[in-house]
């Protein structure tokens, strides 16, 4: 229930910080029993009948507040419209009168105020009105939490004096490949009567309470974002890496890295831009042709639908570089009107200039448009997106942790926080592995990234006397699940012992839209996982990392034996780069 929980979390669309992990999961206790499967084939049924436009938005508003999710007259009341009492309308600062369409109370002073829009997006274009409304009303009276929902999509907001964020369900998403999603477990854990009850007076409701630990705690989440950051700038490297070679083969490798820096820093000075308001995320034609906030919400939703889909579609990088444009150039259009930043940061580069960091940045920015080869697939942008958008923190469970990816308050980040992660990426260099010989970055110390022949030339020996000095690492893993390997990008070390997930990989990465690979490619990619996987496994009996049962073994003492040095071989083993390929280690 738990990973339903954070699964459905990470997929709903976040403006600021609501919640973060560790307080998601102290929501677990409020997760309801499973939907009835009458219930669920009847909010199937709505759903389906509100998207085709065959049901009005009221009355389905009322169906899952009261069906689905358990606000009904049995655990409080229901006020509406007129009977409203005078004091839940409130004023706001140029003096119109706002109140909501309906409140739930009950006796133990639970109160959910829900708001009603008209318009097709709430919080864009026309849509910015309700919501600028509903946070000005919170911030009038007393109550911090309010429901604002057009049927389509349900934003849970928050507002305090100097602060509002809110995370926002999609009815579009409630049901995936045919099944219940994980967004409505989440909607019916946070959109549940006990998460608004308050266990004693005096005190605020769990959710409240959560909502208000979690502002005290953003500081931790932005501190793990500059590794995000850099994982994100050799996701771009990777995914020019043949069109770099070919125009680029003379220019110094330091020169092509801090190209993508500025690439990948423009992203982040944008989230940084649009979470303040300084670009218009709320004007519809900005949010749906250009922004990044808008474009997250569009691949997040293809990805839901399938990833396969995004693997094969190339329009996501070519919107950011116009985005890039516009910033820079700015837009007079009354529809659009964004003023001329210009600055270095997003100058574009010549085509014709001789200066390395210039030719390389001219890749990054017309490669994507030679009709010759597909390159920077929209799951390529997606997995770039994801990894600046959000950070992974630590969650203890008892004896046990886990690892979560969570969204980033950009907000709350000051500019020369952003100064610090651009001084951050400046301790890496590029390079590529050499010809014939992958390099492997093991789970020790602070994982070097060494040849795979100079480990194979070590005696056992040598090999016990590296990981003695170093220390190991690799044991984070077994706190974490195996999510050390999930998250690393391009070869782990799933793909050299043959895990299905790594297979699932290379099926998606071939489907990208580049050259199927030939028949000797293939072959040295199996090669190299097999010369891997056998050195991680002499490795780790060479180190002694698993204690081997004294005397001899039966063959099911031998088999645990030899599952615990593969499963520990796996860890031990970050990630391998196939000769040609870029990656990124730090200075020395």
């Amino acid at each position: 229930m738990n990973d339903m929980l954070r699964a459905g979390w990470d997929r709903l669309r976040h403006g600021g910080l609501l919640l973060d992990a560790p307080r998601v999961l102290a929501l677990a206790g409020l997760q309801p029993a499973p939907l009835a499967p009458q219930r669920e084939q009847e909010l199937r049924r709505r759903t389906a009948a509100l998207l085709a436009g065959d049901d009005d938005a009221a009355g389905f508003v009322a169906f899952v507040l009261e069906r689905i999710c358990g606000f009904a007259a049995l655990r409080g009341a229901w006020t509406r419209g007129a009977a409203l009492a005078d004091g839940w309308a409130r004023r706001t600062l140029v003096g119109e009168l706002v109140r909501p369409r309906l409140v739930w109370r009950d006796a133990h002073g639970a109160v959910l105020p829900v708001f009603l829009d008209t318009e097709q997006q709430i919080g864009i274009g026309r849509g910015r009105r309700t919501a600028s409304q509903v946070v000005q009303w919170l911030r009038a009276g007393d109550e911090r939490l309010a429901l604002l929902t057009n049927g389509r999509q349900w934003r849970l907001v928050f507002a305090g004096l100097d602060v509002d964020a809110w995370c926002e369900w999609d009815a579009d998403l409630w049901f995936e490949a045919g099944a219940l999603a994980p967004q409505v477990h989440v909607l019916r854990t946070l959109l549940a009567p006990q998460a608004f009850t308050p266990p004693a007076d005096g005190q605020s409701a769990p959710l409240l309470a959560a909502i208000l630990d979690s502002r005290k705690g953003q500081a931790e989440l932005s501190a793990a974002l500059g590794e995000r950051v850099r994982e994100a700038v050799e996701l771009l490297v990777q995914a020019h890496g043949d069109v770099l070679h070919d125009r680029c083969g003379d220019v110094a490798p330091a020169a092509v890295y801090r190209a993508a820096v500025r690439v990948v820093m423009r992203l982040v000075v944008v989230l940084f831009a649009e979470s303040r308001d300084l670009l218009p995320r709320g004007n519809a034609l900005y949010h749906g042709a250009y922004g990044v906030g808008g474009l997250l919400d569009e691949l997040a939703k293809a990805e839901a639908r399938g990833g396969s889909r995004l693997a094969r579609t190339f329009s996501a990088w070519p919107r950011l570089l116009a985005l890039f444009r516009l910033v820079h150039h700015g837009s007079h259009h009354p529809a659009l009107p964004v003023p001329a930043y210009g600055g270095e940061l997003f100058a574009p580069a010549a085509g014709g200039d001789r200066d390395g960091l210039a030719r390389a940045l001219h890749v990054f920015e017309t490669a994507t448009f030679d009709a010759s080869r597909a390159i920077v697939s929209d799951r390529e942008v997606y997995r770039l997106l994801e990894k600046i958008s959000r950070t992974r923190v630590r969650l203890r469970q008892g004896r046990q942790s886990t690892w979560v990816t969570v969204p980033v308050d950009f907000s709350d980040l000051s500019s020369e926080y952003i100064g610090i992660l651009y001084e951050g990426l400046l301790d890496f260099e590029l390079r590529t592995a050499p010809v014939g010989d992958p390099v492997m970055f093991l789970a020790v110390g602070d994982q070097p990234a060494l040849p795979l022949s100079r480990l194979e030339g070590m005696d056992d020996r040598a090999l016990a006397a590296l990981l003695e000095a170093m220390k190991d690492t690799s044991r984070q893993g077994d706190d974490e699940g195996g999510e050390v390997a999930a998250e690393s990008d391009g070869d782990d070390v799933g793909e050299a012992s043959g895990d299905d997930d790594a297979a699932d990989d290379d099926a998606v990465d071939d489907a990208a839209g580049r050259p199927p690979p030939l028949a000797d490619a293939a072959d040295h990619r199996h090669i190299t996982r097999t010369r891997a996987e056998a050195w991680a496994r002499r490795a780790v009996e060479a180190g002694r990392l698993v204690a081997r049962p004294r005397g001899t073994l039966t063959p099911d003492q031998r088999r645990a034996y030899e599952d615990a040095v593969a499963r520990k071989a796996r860890r031990l083993v970050v990630r391998v780069v196939l000769p040609g390929e870029w990656f990124l280690v730090r200075w020395g």
